[in-house]
C-alpha cells in the first residue's frame, strides 16, 4: 500500500502514489468519483458493470490500493464481487470500500459482516472525501453515511 504524506498546502494530502479501481454502474456516480480521484491525483481505473473486476484489479500496474464498489450492479452485487476479490491471493491487501445510496442503517452492518473495509454513502462529499481516503489508507475505519 502506498504511503500518504502531508503537503505544505493547508494540510491537503498527497495521493499521487495511490491507485484505485471504482466500480459504479450509474454514469453520474462514476463521473463524480472519477473526477474526485483525478482531482486528488489518484491513478485509477473505472468499471461500469462489475464484469471482470477481479481480473482487472489483479492485473493493474501498480495494483490498486483501494477498490470502491457500488453495492448494486447490473449483473452482480458488491457483496458478490467482494467475495471474489477476497478469494484472490493477488488482491489480499487491497482495501475494499462500499459506496452506495442504499439505506446506511441497513447496509453498514451487512458491509461490516461481509468484510468490507469501509462504507461511504452517496452522494460522496467533495469536502469529506480526501479525509475519508486518508483515514482508510492510514488503517482507520470509515463507516460514513455520506
Amino acid at each position: 500500500m502506498g504511503v500518504i504524506m502531508e503537503t505544505g498546502r493547508m494540510g491537503s494530502m498527497d495521493f499521487s502514489n495511490i491507485t484505485a479501481l471504482a466500480v459504479e454502474d450509474d454514469a453520474g456516480g462514476l463521473a463524480i468519483i472519477g473526477v474526485m480521484l483525478r482531482y486528488l491525483g489518484i491513478r485509477g481505473s473505472l468499471n461500469t458493470t462489475g464484469h471482470g473486476v477481479v481480473e482487472a484489479a489483479s492485473t493493474m500496474k501498480p495494483p490498486p490500493d483501494l477498490i470502491f464498489l457500488d453495492l448494486n450492479l447490473p449483473d452482480t452485487t458488491g457483496y458478490e464481487l467482494l467475495k471474489q476479490i477476497r478469494a484472490d491471493s493477488r488482491l489480499s491487501n487491497v482495501l475494499v470500500v462500499a459506496v452506495t445510496a442504499q439505506d446506511a442503517d441497513v447496509e453498514i452492518p451487512k458491509c461490516k459482516a461481509a468484510g468490507f473495509d469501509g462504507f461511504i454513502g452517496k452522494p460522496i462529499s467533495r469536502s469529506r472525501f480526501p479525509r475519508q481516503l486518508q483515514r482508510l489508507l492510514s488503517g482507520e475505519p470509515v463507516w460514513d453515511t455520506y
